[in-house]
């Protein structure tokens, strides 16, 4: 077994049991399943919601009767993307773990350690006769990679504790207690096809890293779509047949493709080696792989009506990306961003969805309003959807200083309290339940949302063994 020569092996079972279940958002009735019948094998109380969360009641230890609830978090579901040449089947097939001892990672897909390293450590840490704690509530939530429903349709009578703490974090050594709000924006353009003259192209922008479009926007990650778009621009003449990119709101594209026709296929060569000169040298630190390629393919039977075309182009050319504003408040924190995230044609439609964050809710609004105004300018309609609030940092909450005590007793270094870029669904339980008072953790994930996702063996080894030792201390 790949874990065999890792310390915590129980951690890494229970990892690997996890992994061996489909659960892209909206298919976790398989985890779920898992969920419910650990609970029952380990003689635990177990509830589902009508929303498809869970929530498992571990009694309080021998001892640790006194101590006040405390709820554990993560969510069931993860993001499923693969390599091109990978032929993975999310909805069938278990991930196929691999490690070289200090990270472990996914063979041609994303790792799903974003959750899943959350619903292993809980549940080792559950399972552990040595464990002592408290009353303590596993709050499992689906669907929280696609506009945090499983959180919003959240059952509240289910939970009692006032204390929350949410394993959803990527970095060590960090306690968040705050993190961005935000948004879904999609611009939408009817279009009329005609029939394809010309010489048709593939173009296609891969070798890029992607990423979360919350917790990795800062890293100025080349994002496939503009740079499709960058080239499109520089075209003299073009029209799309096709064009497709992007996989989740809340992934950074890395590869974008369209098949075209241009007047001049010289022209069209020459200006993607150019631009392919340009992008090695923007990108040779944050993405050294990025390419640009274009290539001779089958005629097309028709493509956009070329203004209409042009339009598109336009949008994507135009629509900002990246990191707007940092924080006043936070030194180093992202405070407003939006990710260029998708781009279609469907249905005679051409669609193009952005992910808005910001940690303060009128700027949220502010980019919004923007990004609207371009594309409404151009002639798109825009529709705004899943909107979810700020969570404020507070650094005088008593659970914070608790949690910070600890970390730096048992770890023996002051942890920094912070807040996040990336929306965490701990912020919506403390606006949903009154009187909550949350901080999120984890251990070292790099590169979420992407096929080159990993997860630091050594750090979710201690985070695991972090929250052991902090429940009987919290008071």
């Amino acid at each position: 077994m790949w874990y065999s020569k890792l310390n915590n092996k129980a951690l890494w079972k229970e990892f690997n049991e996890i992994s061996k279940y489909p659960r892209e958002s909206g298919n976790e009735e398989g985890i779920r399943n898992y969920l419910l019948s650990w609970a029952e094998k380990h003689s635990f109380e177990a509830k589902k919601d009508q929303t498809g969360n869970v929530v498992i009641y571990a009694p309080a230890t021998k001892g640790c009767e006194k101590l006040p609830p405390v709820a554990l978090q993560g969510h069931m579901d993860m993001v499923c993307v693969k390599k091109p040449s990978s032929k993975h089947d999310f909805l069938a097939d278990p991930i196929t773990i691999t490690t070289d001892g200090e990270t472990i990672r996914a063979k041609g897909t994303s790792l799903g350690a974003d959750n899943g390293i959350a619903i292993a450590m809980i549940l080792t840490i559950l399972s552990d006769p040595k464990a002592a704690h408290g009353p303590v509530e596993a709050i499992f939530t689906v669907e929280e990679e696609t506009g945090l429903a499983g959180v919003y349709g959240l059952d509240t009578e289910l939970v009692k504790a006032r204390r929350l703490i949410n394993l959803d974090s990527e970095e060590e050594g960090l306690i968040y207690i705050g993190c961005a709000g935000g948004l879904d924006l999609e611009a939408s353009m009817k279009y009329k096809t005609e029939t394809a003259t010309g010489t048709p192209l593939k173009v296609t922008v891969s070798g890029l890293l992607g990423g979360h479009s919350g917790g990795e926007i800062h890293k100025e990650r080349g994002n496939a779509i503009k740079i499709l778009a960058r080239y499109l621009n520089r075209l003299p003449s073009v029209s799309i047949a096709s064009i497709e990119g992007g996989t989740r709101h809340n992934v950074i594209p890395s590869i974008a493709t369209a098949v075209i026709t241009t007047d001049n296929r010289d022209i069209a060569i020459s200006t993607a080696q150019a631009l392919q000169v340009e992008l090695s040298n923007e990108y040779k630190v944050s993405d050294p792989g990025v390419k640009i390629t274009v290539e001779d393919t089958e005629m097309p039977l028709v493509t956009m009506r070329k203004k209409k075309g042009q339009k598109l182009i336009d949008l994507l050319f135009t629509s900002p990306h990246g990191v707007k504003s940092m924080s006043t408040t936070i030194s180093g924190v992202v405070e407003t961003s939006d990710n260029l995230a998708k781009v279609r044609l469907e249905n005679g439609k051409a669609i193009v969805s952005y992910s808005i964050r910001s940690n303060v809710d009128s700027r949220k609004m502010l980019l919004m309003y923007e990004i609207q105004t371009i594309a409404e300018n151009i002639g798109f309609k825009t529709k705004a959807t899943g909107s979810y609030p700020a969570w404020e940092p507070n650094p005088a909450s008593k659970l914070t200083k608790e949690v910070s005590r600890a970390y730096s007793k048992i770890m023996g270094k002051k942890p920094v309290v912070t807040a996040i870029h990336a929306g965490l669904e701990c912020g919506i339980i403390n606006d949903r339940i009154e009187g909550m008072d949350s901080v999120s953790i984890g251990p070292e994930l790099r590169d979420v949302h992407s096929v080159n996702e990993n997860l630091n063996v050594a750090s979710a080894e201690r985070i695991c063994e972090f929250v052991k030792e902090l429940l009987p201390l919290l008071k």
